[in-house]
C-alpha cells in the first residue's frame, strides 16, 4: 500500500477502496481494551491466561493488517509490512486454538497439541517472511490447513454445551467463507468504499467475536 497523488494505490499500483485495513485499524483498540477488561474481571489463572493469549495474538493479527494497509508507503515497507500481515494470521489462529485448548482440553493432549500448532506457526510464518512478494501470495493454503486442524477440540468442545461448539464452528467458517472470497475476489458491495478485501476483513472480525464469545463464555464456566 502507497500514496500516490492523495490515493492510496495497492500492490499493483491500482486505488484501494476507501475502507481498506480501516476494519481493523478500528477494531485493535477496542479488541485490546475488552480483553484487558475481562481478564480483570474474570476469576481463575488459565482462564485468564486464555483470554490474554486470545486478545494478543488478535490484537497482533489486526494491528499488523492495520499497518501494512494504512501506514506503509515505501516498497520495501510494503514488503515487509505484507509478509508480517500474512504471518500475524498464523499467530491469531494459533493464539485462538491455546485458549481453547487451555479452557477444554486435558494437559495429556493439550500440551503436545500445542507444541505441534505453535511449532507449525513457526514454520509457516518463517514461510511466508522468506517467501512472499509483493504480487504473490504463495501458501496462503495454510491459514485454512492450521484453522481447520482445531477439529480435534471438537470432542472436548461438544461436551461444554452446543452453544460454544457453534460458536466454534461458525467462527471458523467465518474465516473460510472470507479466504474463500478474497482468493477469488468475490463481492464489491460499495465499488471505492467497499470492495472484496473489505469484506475478507469484515467475516474476519466476525470469526473473533464469535470465537472470542465463546473463549469468555468458557472462561465464566469453569472460573
Amino acid at each position: 500500500m502507497s500514496v500516490r497523488r492523495g490515493k492510496r494505490v495497492g500492490i499493483d499500483g491500482s486505488p484501494v477502496p476507501l475502507l481498506r485495513g480501516r476494519l481493523h485499524q478500528f477494531a485493535a483498540g477496542p479488541t485490546a481494551a475488552a480483553g484487558l477488561a475481562l481478564i480483570w474481571y474474570t476469576d481463575g489463572f488459565r482462564p485468564r491466561l486464555a483470554i490474554g493469549v486470545f486478545t494478543i495474538s488478535v490484537v497482533a493479527m489486526l494491528t499488523a493488517s492495520a499497518i501494512y494497509h494504512c501506514h506503509v508507503h515505501t516498497p520495501r515497507a510494503r514488503l515487509w509490512a505484507r509478509r508480517i500481515d500474512h504471518g500475524t494470521i498464523f499467530v491469531a489462529i494459533a493464539g485462538t486454538q491455546t485458549a481453547y485448548w487451555l479452557l477444554v482440553g486435558p494437559n495429556v493432549v493439550a500440551l503436545p497439541m500445542l507444541a505441534l500448532v505453535w511449532g507449525a506457526t513457526a514454520v509457516a510464518f518463517r514461510h511466508k517472511l522468506r517467501k512472499l512478494s509483493t504480487v504473490d501470495s504463495t501458501g496462503n493454503w495454510l491459514f485454512g490447513a492450521l484453522g481447520w486442524s482445531g477439529v480435534v477440540l471438537l470432542p472436548w468442545l461438544a461436551g461444554n454445551g452446543v452453544v460454544v461448539l457453534a460458536l466454534v464452528v461458525l467462527g471458523g467458517l467465518a474465516y473460510t467463507a472470507g479466504g474463500i472470497m478474497l482468493h477469488n475476489r468475490w463481492g464489491n458491495p460499495w465499488p471505492g468504499v467497499v470492495g472484496h478485501h473489505e469484506v475478507w476483513h469484515a467475516l474476519v472480525l466476525s470469526g473473533v467475536m464469535l470465537h472470542g464469545t465463546g473463549i469468555i463464555r468458557l472462561s465464566h464456566t469453569i472460573s
